[in-house]
């Protein structure tokens, strides 16, 4: 009896707790307003059995199929998501097909006044430092949304099998899908509700493996979310290529008043 009560004491502690982070963390970013630019963002770390401990693993297993999958900790500090797939449908199971290993961040702790999500408004990219093989994996990203099935994804491509690499996905490039299902109705993504961040791959039977570092959001040093940062004389023609003027033209002599100018010592 005491230990039960101890336990529900410690899991109401841990809960108070987060519940004044948040609230901690929300009134200074309220009060700084910081909208300066920020190379990146850390969302997930996988260099720890507590950071794998963030993730949860699924499979075709799950309702019955053949497929194996594994989420574990390297020598290296690094997370290994491996296993083998498998399109066999066992006898007598009710599905029409089989084959499918993912993996997805959990939701962040319940606060006593929201779920909290992550806000990557200020950001261009998703990016992901992985090793992969030379199969195609999807990456995933699930927001607040009506329909639970919703899921932004895009083709996670490795140029390296094998090898590290930094993957940069511009979030605006990610496709709304519905149970592995293109929708012909698009929604942008609300980037500032997002929920998790996961892998996924599908009817590719056979041995799999991605090892992965770390998961951020980032802007490179031209980009500040959606927005393109230029550097003196530089301009965007009207295809969105970076140009550099000619030597000795000017912003006004090359586009008059079709550009205006705002002075900040006004």
């Amino acid at each position: 009896m005491s230990s039960t009560l101890g336990q529900g004491l410690r899991v109401l502690n841990a809960y108070f707790k987060r519940s004044w982070n948040y609230v901690k963390d929300e009134s200074v970013a309220a009060i700084k307003f910081d909208m300066s630019w920020k190379k990146e963002m850390p969302l997930f770390g996988c260099n720890s059995v507590e950071e794998l401990e963030q993730f949860t693993v699924g499979s075709d297993a799950d309702i019955g199929g053949l497929s194996e999958a594994y989420w574990g900790l390297t020598q290296d500090n690094t997370g290994l998501f491996w296993g083998n797939l498998s399109t066999e449908v066992p006898p007598g199971l009710r599905i029409e097909r089989s084959g499918y290993a993912g993996i997805r961040s959990k939701e962040r702790p319940l606060t006593l006044f929201s779920r909290p999500r992550f806000d990557t408004t200020l950001f261009r990219y998703l990016a992901i430092r992985a090793k992969g093989d030379t199969r195609q994996w999807f990456v995933n990203i699930q927001t607040d949304s009506l329909y639970p099935s919703y899921l932004y994804q895009h083709r996670l491509y490795f140029q390296r099998p094998g090898e590290w690499e930094v993957l940069m996905i511009p979030f605006r490039d990610f496709v709304l899908t519905s149970h592995g299902f293109v929708q012909k109705r698009q929604f942008p993504m609300e980037r500032d509700k997002i929920k998790t961040v996961g892998f996924s791959l599908v009817r590719q039977p056979g041995d799999f493996a991605l090892e992965v570092d770390w998961i951020k959001a980032m802007n490179t040093e031209k980009t500040f979310g959606d927005h393109d940062l230029l550097g003196p004389g530089e301009y965007l023609d009207e295809n969105g290529i970076v140009r550099l003027l000619p030597p000795g033209e000017t912003m006004e002599s090359r586009f008059g008043d079709r550009i205006r100018f705002f002075d900040d010592k006004k």
